[in-house]
């Protein structure tokens, strides 16, 4: 019997972090089954109505893959989240990737120190468009898939709210 193969990647900083976040977006939104299940998600939603169907793939992704810490970090596909949970940069993965299946462009968003986040988050951007990065026409909404946070509100405005309740 083989012994799996490994794909292993040094992460030398925040930016490589980033930028292989960024890789693990677009792998994934290549899977069949991260495809499958963002077209089911907005299946019964109206073709234009992109802040539902994004609203419908943040919520399913904030709400359904348990939080799971990780003793070392892995940045795991986004099947692989979908199956046994993740942490934060994995929730990115998994909502990045549905989003940009679909064709909504993504902007992985380092919290804290660029060289050292000490969080990942996402927005997503409208209408669909043929580059991952967007373009001019592009609209842009914040995702937080790791925490409680509404739709379209950042992980740092939550943090203030809730440091105020």
């Amino acid at each position: 019997m083989t012994a799996p193969a490994h794909h292993w990647t040094i992460v030398r900083d925040g930016v490589d972090k980033t930028r292989l976040l960024e890789q693990r977006i677009l792998e994934g939104a290549l899977d069949p089954a991260v495809r499958d299940i963002a077209c089911r998600l907005v299946q019964s939603a109206p073709q234009g109505a992109h802040l539902e169907r994004l609203e419908r793939l943040h919520r399913f992704v904030r709400d359904s893959p348990s939080y799971q810490r990780e003793a070392v970090e892995l940045f795991q596909p986004a099947r692989l989240t979908l199956e046994q949970g993740g942490d934060c940069d994995d929730l990115t993965i998994l909502l990045g990737s549905l989003g940009w299946a679909l064709r909504y462009p993504f902007a992985v968003e380092p919290v804290g120190d660029p060289l050292d986040p000490r969080h990942y988050s996402l927005s997503l951007g409208w209408p669909e468009a043929d580059d991952p990065i967007g373009d001019a026409r592009t609209n842009w909404v914040n995702t937080e898939a790791a925490a409680a946070v509404a739709f379209g509100e950042s992980s740092q405005a939550a943090a203030r709210r809730r440091a105020v309740l």
